[in-house]
């Protein structure tokens, strides 16, 4: 099997402004993709977000934007 190549984000920083970025404008977004918690949910006075999609379909869009 070949290897997949490895992402070479020091040599291409404007990849990760990207996407701090994206993460940074869609909340709902970031958490689904860093696994919203009870305990974060019920501070910020909102229900738990879960995400109908895996998380290799967050990759996915993230992968989209980014790249």
């Amino acid at each position: 099997k070949t290897p997949v190549p490895k992402i070479e984000w020091k040599k291409n920083p404007a990849w990760t402004d990207i996407l701090v970025e994206y993460i940074t404008n869609h909340p709902e977004f970031r958490a689904k993709l860093f696994s919203d918690s009870n305990a974060d949910a019920a501070k910020a006075g909102r229900g738990k977000l879960v995400g109908k999609d895996s998380k290799a379909s967050l990759h996915q869009t993230l992968a989209a934007h980014v790249f």
